[in-house]
């Protein structure tokens, strides 16, 4: 009934409209009585809420007696504009309450008004999805971005900070953090969706920092958690300010392990891993000790994490007390293909302990020897590993003529095979790049079975492999072409005059090209002494160069005979019996401060150890007044029944406090008293 009296109401209202626009001269005429109408009532409103949480809601006002309508939206923006029965108007509110007011007026002008009750309500997000990734270059830093249905934003708590402020991230985009420390931390994502319905979700994340070699302890937040055991467990070894940085160990922070008193003999401490270590390349253990006695024995072992039984261990003897030194563990007994993850220490191995304090710092694997120039291919620590190309091979053979300006032992062979590529050479990668400090010249000893055969020397910079793959495109070629045949002769390479040559750049391959541009006929050619620049020699006994003075070849305090015989076609210093034998040169002492490896050659049929000792005299160059300084290298197990080139890097040397005054070289043998030991070609070189 009242639906019918509405639209009975519309029809009058649009027949007066009509009327009175038609007519408006003369309103009386329609006998309508305007005054007598009666004023809007039963105002409201419907609403339609988008369901998007945009606050978007569609407002059309309901009433009887009215034919205009305004909306006062509640929440302080205002009113509409006046609209006609029928018609609806839009507005966005924020999530909330609000009496929305509706205003009609009826022909006669006159109002009223009527309230509508609105609640905006947003809808929670929903199908919340967030990414929390780790930084690749970066253990302490992680990026995160999130997802949502009906989210306008995001906040993220990382975790981290007592009463965290949200850090807020938009939809798209990324936000970063930076841990200070290693731990488990709950990253937090709340989802929000422009009121109070919110979406979160909590991942947990993990930052470590992985721990493995080398271990240095100058780091604020790797873990270095260290389990003593044999007397003091779980002490620890706390990481402190280095007590005495001098020496071979300048470092800030070390580490200080304390053996117990009354502990047991094999009382020591472990460290676990994170990753394995790396056996692949070399078998050698650096420590740096600081022992406050010498002769001290530190064993030095590593375990596999599953299984301690599957281990390797190896002991080293400190040499001088309250002063650092790198003790060198050979574990060559090692294999490669176990995962040994534990790092063990004992220190003054087999003796109880007394409250002593030992320091150590700098664990980590090393070369005894670096493949560098010069390259003399003599080292029994390296492995020249030439790679042939072309139809053409290379390897460290021994030399075929040791003779005029080459009477090594050992030189690179060079083979070309018949057909082999214009191109065919062999390829040496170097652990260090070439160091221009005394020349762009390249120096090099070759044999070839021809005269005025090209000979190509190429180096590269092998990191500057072109994206995609491809040879470096940073290299110097130079050509130089033989002048005999048979015989060996020393080719120079200027490499100024390749044009595209830097100094500055890291060149870390070399590269050989034998009969460069012609096939291969089946020839092979051999190198020696690749060097830049002139090497320099101090020799005391070679045809290296003119012998310096020597004092005595056999000393008086000597445990050894001694004879100068030709043997093998070579003018040696033979020992026999030798326990050791001291070769001094204190009158004339030798300045090696300019060199960089002492040499020597030695032959021995029952020698299982053979010792190098050198002694500096000190910067007053005079034997004895407690300023003298030795340090003794040794060779295990030498080759037996042939010739052995014994190349020491002179840096191995490391408690020689100089080099400026060595008036004493000091041979020594296993077995003591019987080893029989034939030397020659005894210098030092740069």
């Amino acid at each position: 009934m009242n639906s019918m009296k509405n639209i009975f109401k519309i029809m009058i209202a649009v027949f007066v409209s009509t009327a009175v626009i038609s007519c408006d001269k003369d309103d009386d005429s329609l006998g309508v009585d305007l005054e007598g109408m009666a004023t809007p009532t039963n105002l409201g409103a419907t609403f339609q809420i988008t369901q998007d949480n945009t606050g978007l809601v569609t407002i059309t006002p309901t009433g009887e007696g009215a034919t205009l309508y305004s909306v006062d939206f509640g929440d302080g923006s205002g009113s509409s504009d006046e609209m006609s029965v029928g018609e609806n108007v839009t507005h966005v509110y924020e999530e909330g309450e609000y009496d929305v007011v509706i205003t009609g007026t009826n022909l006669a002008g006159e109002t009223a008004e009527g309230t509508q009750p609105l609640t905006v309500s947003f809808r929670a997000p929903e199908n919340l999805e967030v990414s929390v990734n780790k930084d690749p270059q970066d253990n302490y830093s992680i990026s995160v971005s999130a997802a949502a249905d009906y989210a306008t934003m995001f906040n993220v708590y990382f975790g981290d900070v007592a009463e965290e402020e949200p850090t807020p991230l938009m939809p798209g985009e990324t936000v970063n953090h930076t841990y200070e420390t290693i731990g488990t931390y709950d990253v937090r994502v709340v989802a929000l969706s422009g009121g109070t319905a919110t979406t979160e979700i909590t991942q947990e994340v993990v930052i470590s920092d992985p721990l493995f070699l080398p271990i240095d302890f100058e780091s604020e937040k790797l873990d270095y958690s260290f389990v003593n055991f044999g007397g003091g467990e779980g002490d620890g070894v706390p990481v402190i300010a280095n007590p005495d940085p001098s020496g071979v160990n300048t470092t800030e922070m070390v580490a200080a392990y304390t053996k117990p008193a009354g502990s047991e003999t094999w009382a020591g401490t472990s460290i676990a891993l994170d990753e394995p270590i790396d056996f692949s390349t070399t078998r050698y253990v650096s420590v740096d000790v600081w022992s406050p006695i010498a002769g001290a024995d530190v064993l030095f072992k590593v375990e596999n994490l599953e299984n301690p039984d599957i281990a390797v261990e190896v002991a080293a003897t400190t040499t001088v007390s309250e002063e650092w030194e790198t003790l060198i563990f050979d574990l060559s007994a090692i294999d490669p293909a176990v995962d040994y993850g534990k790092a063990v220490l004992f220190f003054n191995f087999n003796i109880p302990g007394t409250g002593e304090t030992y320091y150590f710092d700098n664990i980590k694997t090393t070369q005894l020897e670096f493949t560098e120039l010069p390259l003399t291919f003599e080292s029994e620590n390296l492995t020249y590993t030439w790679s042939g190309f072309g139809g053409a091979e290379g390897g460290v053979v021994a030399n075929p003529d040791p003779s005029g300006i080459n009477p090594s032992a050992h030189v690179t062979e060079f083979k070309k095979a018949g057909g082999a590529e214009t191109w065919a050479g062999i390829s040496l990668d170097l652990d260090q790049p070439l160091d221009f400090s005394n020349g762009t010249t390249v120096k090099m000893k070759v044999w070839s079975p021809e005269a005025g055969v090209p000979v190509l020397l190429k180096l590269e910079n092998s990191a500057s492999v072109p994206e995609g793959g491809g040879n470096p495109t940073v290299f110097v070629e130079v050509i130089q072409n033989t002048s005999t045949s048979g015989e060996w002769e020393e080719l120079s390479f200027d490499l100024s005059s390749f044009e595209a040559f830097d100094p500055s750049v890291d060149y870390d391959r070399i590269i050989l090209f034998y009969d460069f541009g012609n096939s291969g006929e089946g020839t092979t050619s051999y190198y020696d002494d690749i060097k830049i620049g002139d090497t320099n020699y101090i020799s005391l006994f070679s045809d290296l160069a003119e012998d310096i003075v020597v004092d005595s070849w056999r000393t008086d305090w000597s445990v050894s005979d001694y004879e100068e015989v030709t043997f093998d076609g070579r003018l040696t210093k033979r020992y026999y019996n030798l326990s050791y034998v001291g070769i001094e040169t204190i009158a004339n002492p030798v300045d090696a401060s300019e060199m960089t490896y002492f040499h020597t050659d030695i032959y021995t049929d029952n020698a299982t150890s053979f010792k190098v000792k050198l002694v500096d005299l000190g910067p007053n160059g005079v034997y004895g007044g407690g300023d003298d300084t030795e340090h003794e290298v040794t060779i295990e197990n030498p080759a037996q029944n042939e010739w052995v080139s014994v190349e020491i890097p002179l840096s191995r040397f490391e408690n020689l406090a100089e080099r400026a005054h060595i008036g004493q070289l000091i041979y020594s043998a296993v077995p003591s008293g019987a080893a029989n030991v034939y030397v020659t070609n005894v210098y030092f070189h740069n």
